[in-house]
């Protein structure tokens, strides 16, 4: 088979800055999936993965490689020529499209924090560092050193990784010199083309070794990120923007030119390129013979909402606020701008902007409303505060603080493990740690903070009590009196708990909701649903037709 493409390391949007073809597309995100937050391109097609977890492609599909599953949530998504990779946030990875070489062939019982997907191979990094491939193996691509590494990157027949002093070490073909790395150089990232690969220096400079024109380096001393294509080698700058350099016969390395698009991650397929702007859009240039250049348009789905005490914000797809109900403190009285997240809790509000500021407004007693400053790649409110996660694992929490609720517990030393989800309720909080298990802390009279065994997707916390979303769809409840209500049985795909009341969505997108139901917010109307949110004596959702539905309390 001829080589066709070269991978790059799996492209977390924020995190650092990756047979005969079919001219068909899996088509755009579908409503109520959000912002795109992760994005690669592969071969002749894309892929990305949107604000609920579920992933898109686009492109060729000739072996169905731009037809992703359908169920579970996704973190990451990584591309080769004819097939494509995801990662579920419990770490396992499920493959799809062209077999023929084992590429699709997952090593069992392995959990990993990154992928990246070569022509025909994929390898896996795991929490350890230690590093795990599988597919052909012509050149030795798939033999990994017994070395430890921070990031992987996969080209055409070569692989390589950083460790975490800097150094990059490759294996695999190097016909065209593309595994003879440069000595004595460390880099903050790599990625892998077809025959060559490049490397970003930590003052923002940048080198590539290997196929001829290929290594061309893109323009400019202040880059954050490279994206290495077939011929072709993407740049993203410190202030968001894009230049390339190398091979253009296909525009490849012409991205558009518009002082509105402003970039939060790129990638490159082989003669197409794609990036990610900083409102979660996707957009592509390049070769478009299989629709690869055909992104779905952006920012996706119906919006959310959130659901506070008495009032209730919407966050279009556009990105614009708007809030109803009780106003008393101004919690319905949202600044401008445009955002990628919205909470409500008592009497306040708070919302992630695009660039990942925060930003909250209403009552502010405790500093439920006084966010941290920095920037954040996720955001979850509950009743008297708030925890946001950054994209390198790190987190910041506010408000009510009586019972150490806003210090996560703190996880074991150099041992790989991050927090992927912080969430809080009034007393305690709870957080995913990127191995699927739980720790929570604050308040623990009740057993709030004692988390069953398992591997989770969501938590959630009420008053005096926790819920989860296992990884297998499944529900659990632990702590308070709240949990005496029987938990629903069935296949899950997202939570929300309020004070006294959960509610989730079932596989079938029909909503489910127990506990206190005093004001009728355990009684959800029929129909289907791509988004919940649980409060205090309310609740809303967002319809699978793009329709707001509360019901309960105000308003």
């Amino acid at each position: 088979m001829k080589a066709l493409w070269c991978g790059w390391f799996v492209l977390l949007a924020g995190l650092w800055s990756g047979a005969a073809l079919a001219q068909t597309s899996s088509g755009a995100i579908p409503d109520g999936r959000g912002r795109v937050v992760a994005l690669a391109a592969g071969g002749n097609h894309s892929c990305a993965i949107g604000q609920d977890g579920s992933v898109a492609c686009w492109g060729s599909n000739g072996a169905g490689e731009s037809t992703p599953p359908t169920k579970g949530a996704f973190t990451a998504v990584s591309v080769g020529a004819y097939h494509s990779c995801g990662l579920r946030s419990d770490g396992v990875a499920v493959c799809w499209g062209d077999n023929s070489y084992g590429q699709l062939m997952v090593p069992a019982n392995t959990r990993f924090v990154a992928l990246a997907s070569g022509n025909v191979h994929v390898c896996g990094l795991r929490a350890s560092g230690a590093v795990a491939c599988w597919g052909r193996n012509v050149a030795g691509e798939t033999q990994p050193p017994k070395q430890l590494f921070v990031a992987l990157t996969a080209g055409a027949e070569h692989t390589c990784g950083l460790r975490a002093d800097g150094v990059a070490q490759c294996w695999g073909s190097n016909t065209n010199g593309g595994t003879t790395v440069p000595a004595n150089e460390q880099f903050i990232q790599v990625t892998a083309g077809s025959f060559h690969t490049c490397g970003v220096r930590a003052n923002g400079s940048a080198v590539c070794w290997g196929n001829g024109l290929a290594a061309s380096v893109p323009a400019g001393s202040a880059l954050t990120a490279l994206a290495a294509g077939d011929v072709h080698t993407c740049g993203l700058s410190v202030n968001g923007g894009v230049t390339c350099g190398g091979g253009n016969s296909n525009g490849q390395s012409s991205p558009p030119l518009s002082k509105a698009n402003r970039y939060s991650a790129v990638t490159a397929g082989y003669q197409h390129t794609c990036a990610l702007t900083v409102d979660g859009r996707a957009v592509c240039w390049g070769d478009n013979t299989y629709g690869q250049r055909n992104a779905p348009r952006g920012p996706f789905g119906m919006g959310t909402v959130a659901a506070g005490y008495a009032h209730a914000c919407d966050l279009d797809a556009d990105g614009s606020l708007v809030c109803s109900g009780s106003n008393s403190s101004g919690e319905a009285s949202p600044p401008a701008g445009s955002f990628a997240d919205v909470g409500a809790g008592g009497s306040f509000s708070c919302a992630r902007s695009a660039t990942g500021t925060l930003s909250c407004w209403g009552f502010n007693d405790v500093n439920r409303a006084s966010p941290p400053s920095g920037q954040y790649a996720d955001m979850r409110v509950g009743s008297l505060g708030g925890c946001a996660l950054t994209g390198a694992g790190g987190y910041g929490c506010w408000g009510l603080n009586n019972y150490g609720q806003t210090t996560p517990t703190l996880l074991p030393f150099r041992t790989g493990m991050y927090y992927r989800q912080l969430s809080r309720g009034s007393f305690h909080g709870c957080g995913i740690v990127n191995d699927g298990s739980a720790r929570c802390w604050g308040y623990s009279g009740t057993g709030a903070t004692t988390v069953p065994s398992g591997s989770w997707l969501a938590l959630g916390e009420g008053d005096q009590f926790s819920c989860g979303l296992r990884s297998n769809g499944t529900l659990a409840c632990w702590g308070g009196a709240m949990t005496a209500t029987a938990v629903p049985t069935g296949g899950f795909k997202a939570l929300s708990v309020g004070e006294q009341h959960a509610c989730a969505i079932r596989d079938s997108g029909e909503l489910a909701c127990w506990g206190s139901n005093a004001h009728g917010q355990a009684t959800p109307p029929a129909g289907r649903y791509v988004h919940v949110s649980a409060s205090y004596t309310q609740t809303c959702a967002v319809g699978d037709d793009g329709t707001r539905t509360c019901w309960g309390g105000a308003p």
